[in-house]
């Protein structure tokens, strides 16, 4: 996968050709469309179909030309040589997150560099690429996406380098965000429906409230078990304290402006913030990924590196 230590190679050859793209008035324009109940209206299907990684590069700037844009995607793509993973391969053309019109290099946008901003036991927990885990001792060590007990769509939500697909389905009181791949069903409480402290989630539990045409959404109530979170690189971490707040903007007819802002003093310095776009799809179907856990494929990882190691021993 796509490591941290890949992109600072990356990023040598493409500083030279960077500059700011400006930024369109969309938002001043749009007039969003309202439900039966008066609120905005981001019912539908909406996905992410770029190669924007949550950090980017030690010393590339958050936006890039269009010039840019295309030789990073394209160093990006040429990073996955070898890659075995199908739905990769069906991805199409690599292209680089847009947010109103500019190209993004990663998601965050604070701190400035882009890093994620680790205290000491934040970086000792995460010295590792997320999708290579931290080892075939045993189930938790591989990540969660591959055991299929972490979707996509948990807050706050993060993109892959391959299509991803969320349904949002809107009532008076509540909204639902049915996630594509390993599609649990999220809750947004709408008001101030709050769960008991003792109840806690790899998912959390979300609280959402109207800010004019923007959906504020607060989530707490994080258990503690996993902190770990998927990235294309190395991962995120959420600890029992997290709050995540995010704001949902709708900005034209196919465009869906997502800010995000975590604030976790177990594992971060700080708090930092991350934004991206979903894509309003012309279709509004879903399909069944049946992805659960303790299939096949985990059995078969595990008992792949028994004979692994039964083999070294052997050699010795």
């Amino acid at each position: 996968m796509f490591t941290r230590s890949c992109a600072v190679m990356l990023a040598a050859c493409l500083v030279s050709s960077l500059s700011v793209a400006q930024p369109s008035d969309s938002e001043r324009t749009y007039e969003v469309p309202r439900t039966e109940h008066g609120a905005p209206d981001f019912q539908g299907v909406w996905s992410t179909r770029f190669s924007t990684g949550l950090e980017r590069p030690p010393g590339m700037p958050l936006v890039l030309s269009p010039e840019a844009a295309t030789g990073y995607a394209a160093a990006v793509e040429t990073s996955l040589a070898g890659n075995t993973d199908p739905d990769i391969d069906r991805f199409g053309a690599h292209v680089l997150a847009m947010v109103d019109g500019e190209y993004r290099s990663s998601v965050i946008t604070h701190p400035d560099n882009g890093i994620l901003p680790f205290n000491e036991y934040g970086t000792s927990l995460s010295g590792h690429a997320y999708f290579i885990g931290r080892g075939y001792d045993g189930p938790e060590d591989r990540p969660g996406t591959e055991r299929c007990t972490e979707a996509w769509g948990d807050p706050p939500m993060r993109a892959f380098m391959y299509q991803l697909f969320h349904g949002f389905v809107q009532s008076a009181e509540t909204i639902a965000i049915v996630s594509e791949e390993v599609n649990p069903v999220r809750i947004i409480h709408m008001g101030e429906k709050r769960r008991p402290e003792a109840v806690t989630g790899f998912g959390g539990h979300s609280v959402g409230r109207w800010e004019g045409n923007t959906l504020v959404v607060e989530t707490t109530h994080y258990s503690e078990r996993n902190p770990e979170r998927a990235t294309i690189a190395r991962p995120m971490l959420l600890s029992d304290k997290a709050r995540v707040t995010e704001r949902f903007t709708r900005t034209s007819k196919t465009e869906l402006n997502y800010q995000f802002e975590v604030d976790d003093p177990t594992y971060y310095t700080e708090r930092w913030r991350g934004e991206f776009s979903f894509t309003r799809e012309a279709s509004p179907r879903l399909y069944e990924y049946a992805c659960h856990e303790g299939n096949y494929s985990m059995v078969v990882a595990l008992e792949g590196e028994r004979v692994i190691e039964a083999q070294a021993a052997r050699d010795q």
